[in-house]
């Protein structure tokens, strides 16, 4: 199992302090970057992939400086930006050939392997249309495509199921799971639902810090006690900025029981995601 960790990786944009001495691990398996926009997802991402400079602390793979590793790191890694770059007047087919060639694919597997890659992401059909007469949907799984083209032992992902109905965000789990064996995955997302099901170790971020990044089983053990669902009768006796929703249900995390009607509630990732939002050490 391969391990790629950034300790004490920080990032400045001027007098502005973007990322603040994060530390944390990527395993095999799918890695979950959870927090509100703005948080440092994508900067981290950026560091990790070499997009941007880091300002300071490390990236290693395996304990090797991935920096120091140049050209064969970034082999072994492919990034799906939030807004993916395309050549609108090229194919599905174009595209992904003139991909796997930046990418040092041999000429024999080429057809193959494009072939592949669209099948997972039911673009079969599209091989020879022309992405500029793609939906947003369409290019957005062209992208993913793209990223998983030859197999790379890292994937990196900001925010993938933008622009995807309810389907395709499924289906883009199942790739994900397919994959998660052989592959480190980050997903970078603000919307739970993309890896609530999915996802073996999450990082919860908040205004450029981890706030948590354990299992979520670990993670759920942390605010166990602290979830309450809140009736309506009782919605009025809280402030409404601790107050947070959940499908049909007004829910708030505490340590005691908030209100006179509160109802203990199992956790969720939701939960998760709203903990890390809030300031003290829920899960300390």
């Amino acid at each position: 199992m391969s391990v790629l960790r950034v300790e004490n990786l920080s990032k400045r944009y001027g007098k502005k302090q973007v990322l603040k001495g994060i530390t944390c691990e990527f395993h095999t398996g799918i890695n979950a970057l959870l927090g509100p926009n703005g948080a440092g997802k994508t900067t981290i991402m950026n560091c990790i992939s070499g997009v941007i400079k880091k300002s300071g602390g490390s990236v290693t793979l395996d304990g090797q400086d991935v920096f120091e590793m140049g050209e064969k790191y970034r082999e072994k890694l492919s990034f799906q930006f939030q807004y993916q770059p395309f050549y609108p007047s090229y194919t599905a087919h174009e595209f992904l050939r003139f991909s796997a060639l930046l990418k040092g694919m041999p000429e024999p597997l080429i057809e193959d392997e494009i072939r592949r890659v669209l099948g997972l992401v039911n673009l079969s059909e599209n091989l020879d249309d022309k992405i500029k007469s793609f939906s947003g949907g369409m290019k957005q799984r062209l992208a993913i495509a793209q990223t998983i083209l030859n197999s790379p032992e890292i994937l990196i992902f900001d925010e993938p199921s933008a622009g995807l109905d309810p389907f395709e965000r499924e289906q883009f789990k199942r790739i994900m799971v397919k994959l998660k064996e052989t592959s480190i995955i980050i997903i970078s997302t603000h919307i739970v639902s993309d890896i609530d099901t999915i996802t073996d170790d999450l990082i919860i971020l908040n205004k450029g810090s981890v706030i948590a990044n354990d299992s979520p089983d670990v993670l759920f053990e942390h605010i166990r006690g602290m979830v309450w669902d809140i009736p309506k009768a009782d919605i009025g006796l809280l402030p409404i900025e601790n107050i947070y929703y959940e499908d049909t249900k007004s829910k708030t995390i505490s340590k005691t029981k908030p209100t006179p009607n509160a109802v203990m509630s199992e956790p969720t990732m939701n939960d998760l995601y709203f903990c890390g939002q809030l300031d003290g050490g829920v899960f300390e």
